[in-house]
């Protein structure tokens, strides 16, 4: 008997042990995936674009911006997303306090999204929010991406996995000819990969799928998060838009901070009548009543078939997410002070 319970014991240390060793070796593989491509067109540690901000300082001013690949700077390096420029260019300005600025955004999140990264966020204390919104709500499918709070590690420690999203990218790439942004919108692939990269892309997705398992079996651990949508309240086609950006609005509000809400360079005719939507929906409830909300068109700022402004007719390049920043930078001063 007592030689079983040994056995027993030595199994228990032992699976105990492999699973700790794997653990290690899987956090810090994960860590080095997030320097490597920190720099490139990934995320830190913590689940966002630039370097890990540390704790408030005394006076700091802090702003968080929040959209989808447009605000992320999907194509430039970080430093050259507007985020950046901006933040810059307001502490170049305003020199009574530090103002910074995280760029909270993501690839393909719309406004669906924005209630969750407003709550995941909450310890960075932001003072403004920033919403540079409009591009990822066009299609009639309401957006209901929110890739980071899927994660239930993410969820519980605040530390974002980056394993599975590289391999999930680099998938994507290969069975789209290397158009990322087209792979998220779920556009049609036509692209052909030979052999090597239908083989290295079924692979990668493998990893995916058993990485996945596990988050799913961590899942059942803290609780699987519900995202689904909130039913409209009218058939309006802008409706949900409207809807999401109004929860956003409110919860900033109800948190005594100052809220941005940003129409983007117009892509299209329908572009333009969703934002008028949302103008009309702003100013039915809070514009020239309640002063911690403001509205700012850029709708006119830039041509995006401008190649020197925007690389593909959407995504900015450097000098155009500059000069998104220029325009945005006097608003937010005249807010500072």
């Amino acid at each position: 008997m007592k030689k079983k319970s040994n056995t027993i014991l030595l199994a228990s240390v032992t699976i105990a042990l492999s699973v700790l060793v794997t653990s290690i070796v899987v956090i810090g593989g994960d860590v080095y995936l997030h320097k490597r491509y920190e720099q490139v067109a990934g995320l830190n540690v913590w689940g966002y674009r630039g370097p890990p901000i540390g704790a408030k300082q005394a006076g700091e001013r802090r702003i968080v911006v929040l959209g989808g690949s447009t605000a992320f700077g999907y194509g430039v390096p970080p430093d050259q997303a507007f985020p950046a420029y901006l933040e810059r260019a307001l502490n170049d300005q305003h020199h009574e306090q530090p103002i910074s600025i995280v760029n909270l955004a993501y690839n393909n999140e719309g406004a669906h999204s924005f209630r969750y990264t407003l709550d995941d966020y909450a310890y960075l204390d932001y003072d403004i929010v920033v919403l540079y919104t409009g591009y990822n709500d066009l299609d009639p499918d309401f957006n209901r991406e929110v890739y980071r709070h899927q994660s239930p590690v993410f969820r519980l420690t605040g530390y974002l996995p980056i394993f599975p999203i590289i391999f999930q990218e680099k998938a994507m790439i290969l069975r789209h000819g290397g158009d990322l942004e087209g792979a998220y919108q779920g556009e049609k692939t036509v692209f052909r990969p030979g052999i090597v990269d239908r083989t290295t892309a079924a692979a990668l997705e493998t990893a995916v799928r058993i990485s996945r398992s596990l988050q799913r079996q961590l899942d059942g651990l803290v609780g699987a998060v519900e995202t689904s949508a909130i039913p409209t309240l009218y058939p309006e086609h802008w409706d949900y838009y409207t809807e999401r950006i109004y929860e956003a609005v409110v919860h900033v509000l109800s948190l005594e901070k100052q809220i941005i809400v940003v129409t983007q360079p117009y892509l299209s005719e329908l572009h333009i009548t969703q934002q008028r939507a949302i103008a009309h929906m702003l100013a039915e409830h809070w514009l020239g009543s309640d002063p911690r909300l403001h509205y700012i068109n850029l709708g006119q700022v830039g041509n995006l078939k401008d190649p020197l402004f925007a690389y593909d007719g959407m995504h900015l390049t450097a000098q155009g997410n500059k000069k998104i920043a220029d325009n945005l930078v006097q608003p937010i001063l005249a807010i500072l002070e």
